[in-house]
């Protein structure tokens, strides 16, 4: 069986806190909790005009491909 999950993280210098703390993070490291395992990831990194907020440089977007063999049901 397999699943696409798309996981995403804006982060800018004034952020606090655990990253691993994301909602999109949580989503995948429960899937991965239970039983799911990585066939292929796909990512990229956008970087942000300066202009319009200077305070965010990047956000990290990546589509994940999830599998699970059939008899882990």
């Amino acid at each position: 069986m397999q699943k696409l999950v798309y996981l995403s993280n804006s982060r800018d210098y004034t952020e606090q806190g655990n990253i691993n703390e994301n909602k999109y993070f949580l989503h995948i490291n429960g899937l991965l909790d239970q039983g799911w395992k990585v066939a292929h990831i796909t990512q990229n990194v956008v970087e942000i005009d300066d202009n319009q907020n200077p305070s965010r440089k990047e956000t990290f977007v990546a589509f994940v491909l999830l599998e699970k063999s059939e008899e882990g049901k």
